[in-house]
C-alpha cells in the first residue's frame, strides 16, 4: 500500500557544512523518519562526510554520501536520484529547513490521493531560521496547483517537494541544460500527465543569505523566460494555455528589460522590452519601461550647457 511507501531524502550541499547540518537535523527530527538521506557532496572532497560527524544519526535511517558531479544543481540532484530507491522522493537545499511534521503529512496526503505526483508545502523565507513561526494545524489541508497556475509562475518551492518516483522516472529528472529554475521547468514537465499540489501549512524554510544562486537576478530572469519557451515548444497543442504562457514570457522579458535599465544597459533594456511587446503588446508597465528607457538615452545624450 502506498501509505507504506518508502521515503528517500535527497539533499545537494556545496561546502555549506553549518547549513548542511541544520539542514539534516531538521530531516531526522521528522514524526516520520524517512527510509534513506542520500546526500550529494558537490564541493571539496570529503566536506559532507566530515561536517555529519557531529551529527547524532538514527540506526533505523539509511544515510549515503555521494560524490558531487560539479556539473551544477540540477546534475546534482539527478546524482541523488540515482542513489535513491524510495518510492517517493523528497528533496532539501542544504540552506533550507523542514518543519518535523513536514514529511508525515505529505505521505499521508500522497497516500490519499494518488493522481498527485508532486506534493510540496507552504515556505517561510527568512534570513534567521526559526521553526515556532510556523503554526501548523494537526492535519493541513492541500491545494491543488493548476497548469495555467504554474505557467504563471513556480508555485512549489523545491525545498518543500516530495515527488513520486514514478513522476521522476516518467520526466527525466532534472534539466541539466538549464543553470537556474530546474524545478520549475521538471514540474511543468510533470503537470502534463500528474497533478501537482501544496499542502496550506508553512513546513518549509527557506533560508535567506547572501550565498545563493537565486540572488543573481539578471540570469534569474534569462532562464524562467528559456524555461517559459521549452513549456511552450513542447505542448504545442496548449490552446487557451498558450496565451498564458505567452504573457508569462512576456512578462520575464519586461523583467529582464527593467533589471538591464537599472543597471545603466539602455540599449539591452530595449531588446527586451520589445521582444515583451512583441508577445503581449497591451502590457502597461512594458511600454512605462520603454519610456523611461527613451528619457535615460536622452539624458545620456543631452550635451551639457554652458
Amino acid at each position: 500500500m502506498l501509505d507504506l511507501a518508502t521515503v528517500s531524502v535527497v539533499i545537494t550541499t556545496c561546502n555549506r557544512p553549518r547549513f548542511l547540518i541544520e539542514a539534516v537535523r531538521s530531516v531526522i527530527a521528522q514524526t516520520r523518519p524517512p527510509d534513506e538521506v542520500v546526500i550529494v557532496d558537490d564541493g571539496a572532497a570529503g566536506d559532507a562526510e566530515r561536517a555529519l560527524r557531529a551529527v547524532e544519526w538514527p540506526e533505523s535511517v539509511a544515510m549515503s554520501v555521494l560524490p558531487g558531479p560539479c556539473r551544477g544543481p540540477a546534475a546534482a540532484r539527478n546524482a541523488g536520484i540515482r542513489g535513491a530507491s524510495g518510492d517517493l522522493v523528497a528533496f532539501l537545499d542544504d540552506d533550507d529547513l523542514w518543519h518535523p511534521k513536514k514529511l508525515a503529512q505529505q505521505v499521508r496526503w500522497l497516500a490519499a490521493r494518488p493522481e498527485i505526483g508532486a506534493l510540496g508545502t507552504v515556505c517561510l523565507r527568512m534570513a534567521a531560521p526559526d521553526m515556532s513561526a510556523a503554526r501548523v494545524k494537526r492535519t493541513a489541508g492541500i491545494r491543488r496547483v493548476s497548469r495555467p497556475a504554474l505557467l504563471r509562475a513556480n508555485r512549489l518551492c523545491l525545498s518543500s517537494a516530495v515527488v513520486r518516483r514514478r513522476c521522476l522516472d516518467e520526466s527525466g529528472g532534472f534539466d541539466e541544460s538549464l543553470a537556474l529554475a530546474q524545478d520549475w521547468d521538471l514540474w511543468l514537465r510533470i503537470s502534463q500527465r500528474w497533478k501537482i499540489a501544496r499542502l496550506r501549512a508553512p513546513l518549509t524554510i527557506y533560508r535567506l543569505h547572501s550565498d545563493q544562486r537565486s540572488r543573481d537576478e539578471m540570469a534569474l530572469r534569462g532562464w524562467e523566460a528559456e524555461v517559459i519557451k521549452r513549456a511552450m515548444a513542447r505542448s504545442p497543442g496548449l490552446g487557451m494555455l498558450r496565451g498564458i504562457a505567452r504573457r508569462r514570457l512576456s512578462w520575464a522579458h519586461c523583467r529582464l528589460g527593467r533589471a538591464l535599465l537599472r543597471r545603466g544597459e539602455a540599449e539591452g533594456a530595449v531588446l527586451e522590452l520589445k521582444q515583451a511587446l512583441s508577445l503581449h503588446p497591451f502590457h502597461p508597465l512594458v511600454w512605462g519601461s520603454l519610456a523611461l528607457c527613451a528619457l535615460t538615452a536622452g539624458a545620456a545624450v543631452e550635451e551639457p550647457r554652458a
